[in-house]
């Protein structure tokens, strides 16, 4: 009778954070579209700003060699697509903050702040980007004189937002993942970082 008391009592022990911890989740993380919550989605969609982005640069270096103003339309729609992503994730990254951070560790909740200023500094890039990709999309589309330029300085604002992506992500990859912490930590700034309310 004894050892079936005493696994109760350690089960309930190792349970009941968990059942918590999931009950503050479920509370700070309300379902956003296709029964999915906003950690969820960001997760979903936040490698869109890398792959999709990635393939767009590959799709102009060979319209660019080709000459081919298709394959550089296709890639201007490409990264457009995987600028466009990362302010979608962006978005649910903020609606995701809450709920992620009740679920990390101390050391994982200031690698989320990181990975939220980092964001947050730069978002304005993505938007930037974005405009310029689609304006060089339509000179392509109209075969303007300046089409090729334009689709240069697209490919340019893609590569530095895939960059931005991979500087953003490298925080956001050690919030619950320690083994890819190694030695590093988050660079603190000088007054200490007050939680986010997003």
């Amino acid at each position: 009778m004894k050892p079936i008391i005493l696994t109760t009592l350690v089960i309930a022990t190792l349970v009941q954070p968990a059942l918590s911890s999931t009950e503050t989740y479920a509370n700070y993380a309300p379902k956003i579209a296709f029964g999915l919550d906003a950690p969820h989605l960001h997760l979903l969609t936040n490698h869109l700003p890398i792959f999709v982005t990635l393939s767009g640069l590959f799709a102009m270096a060979v319209g660019l060699w080709s000459k081919n103003q298709g394959i550089r339309q296709v890639a201007l729609t490409l990264m457009f697509l995987g600028i466009a992503g990362g302010i979608l994730t962006f978005w649910f990254g903020q609606q995701a903050y809450n709920p992620v951070r009740g679920l990390a560790d101390e050391i994982g909740q200031d690698w989320l702040d990181l990975h939220m200023e980092r964001a947050e500094q730069v978002v304005w890039v993505f938007w930037t980007a974005g405009a310029g990709v689609a304006a060089a999309w339509v000179l392509a589309w109209k075969q303007h004189r300046l089409a090729i330029p334009a689709a240069m300085v697209a490919g340019m604002l893609g590569l530095i937002t895939l960059g931005l992506s991979g500087w953003i992500s490298d925080a956001g990859g050690k919030i619950r993942h320690d083994e890819l912490r190694g030695l590093s930590s988050p660079q603190k700034t000088d007054v200490e970082r007050e939680p986010h309310s997003h």
